[in-house]
């Protein structure tokens, strides 16, 4: 990355609390496909040869920008198809069925964004009272947006309920807990949300309290039922955040359930303890587990994003700089296997097909990841090697998610 831009943890540094007073359409931009075509469903997943489009935002320079990209396993630089200029940074993204992208800003946020090939971007405000906790994900039919919210009066988590058409609010269920982060939508039409349960500055969002009286937690929702809770499970150990969400294989003994990966933050008083806390815990439907790491492992105690190949969750670790790969069991009472990691620089986001039900399967080729200054796609989880290099971001520093996009036909 050239010198006069920043690295990915000074952009983090400098724009945490920042924000952008105008923003505007970018003109200029070629080559684009139609998003129709990203989100076919019959669609298959590009091969090692084909090129990767995916939903993701970014800054350059000094402005921050989402849209969609495109990657190619030959070497060349990442390709911007279509941007928009936004006036926070963006978070979440999902995919809807007529190949809009849907992105929302990260918390504590204000403003959602739906970008459409054609048509001009479609902007959506939060009401005064409530803030954005950085996911969106639509509902089973499509005609209406889930987003993670926050009730700036009490603290607590909300699922606000929108039209997907108007991106107005029609309802609001509870979270039952605080810091709501990502959610998603399981085969049954209920909804999964992570409670992060960290207690925050209401006027930030962002400035920790109180940690001692964290309250995170894996929730089930009914959208059938106007969002009543049908389970909620915690951890062990309450200065564990559950945080990043990511579907996986099916459970081998109880075939109509998927493992759900979700990814850790640590928020340990002790510095040696958070250092090597566990970044990754695994739901099969009925019991939530942590995952420990293997002695002598420390990854500073913060996943970053999650993604899955079809087999194996990979969960990138930017304050390590490592990426690391886990394999769910094959039978009951069997550990996780622990395929060790792959150093990146900043490694942070992981291509997640979990963000909508109308992306493909993910694809043994691999998974795409980033760093502070170049992209690669991981095709094997059991190999020690440094990630191959496979394209320069040009001095665009992507940020915490991507999601896949469907090869146009």
């Amino acid at each position: 990355m050239p010198s006069s831009s920043p690295t990915r943890r000074q952009w983090l540094q400098a724009v945490g609390l920042t924000s952008f007073g105008g923003f505007g359409d970018l003109a200029g931009l070629s080559g684009l496909a139609p998003l129709a075509a990203w989100a076919t469903p019959a669609a298959a997943q590009p091969g090692p040869a084909g090129p990767q489009r995916l939903a993701a935002a970014w800054m350059q320079g000094h402005d921050l920008f989402a849209g969609i990209v495109q990657l190619t396993p030959d070497g060349a630089p990442l390709q911007v198809l279509q941007s928009e200029r936004i006036p926070t940074r963006a978070h979440g993204m999902t995919v809807e069925a007529d190949g809009a992208v849907v992105f929302t800003s990260r918390r504590p946020g204000d403003w959602l964004l739906r970008l459409r090939a054609g048509s001009a971007p479609q902007w959506g405000w939060i009401e005064p009272d409530r803030a954005f906790t950085g996911h969106v994900i639509h509902s089973r039919d499509g005609r209406q947006l889930y987003t993670t919210e926050t009730d700036l009066e009490t603290g607590q988590g909300l699922i606000g309920v929108r039209d997907a058409a108007s991106l107005e609010k029609t309802a609001e269920w509870p979270t039952h807990g605080m810091d709501p982060h990502q959610l998603l939508l399981d085969a049954d039409g209920s909804l999964v949300v992570a409670n992060g349960g960290i207690p925050s500055q209401i006027e930030t969002g962002r400035r920790k309290l109180q940690l001692t009286q964290m309250d995170s937690s894996i929730v089930r929702l009914q959208p059938a039922a106007q969002g009543a809770l049908d389970g909620q499970w915690r951890l062990t150990d309450t200065r564990l955040s559950l945080r990043h969400l990511c579907w996986g294989p099916q459970v081998a003994w109880q075939p109509a359930r998927r493992w759900l990966g979700i990814a850790l933050q640590a928020e340990h008083d002790d510095p040696s303890t958070r250092a090597q806390a566990p970044v990754l815990a695994l739901f099969d439907g009925q019991q939530l587990q942590v995952q420990p790491l293997p002695a002598g492992t420390a990854l500073a105690g913060y996943g970053g994003d999650i993604g899955c190949d079809g087999q194996h969750f990979a969960v990138s670790c930017p304050r390590a700089d490592q990426l690391t790969w886990w394999q769910p069991p094959a039978r009951a009472g069997e550990p996780v296997q622990w395929h060790g990691s792959r150093p990146l620089q900043g490694v942070y986001p992981v291509a997640n097909h979990s963000v909508s039900p109308l992306l493909p399967a993910p694809s043994p080729a691999g998974l795409w990841t980033a760093g502070e200054a170049a992209a690669t796609r991981l095709a094997d989880a059991a190999s020690p090697q440094p990630a191959p290099v496979l394209g320069t971001t040009q001095g665009r520093v992507m940020d915490n998610h991507w999601i896949p996009l469907p090869a146009t036909a």
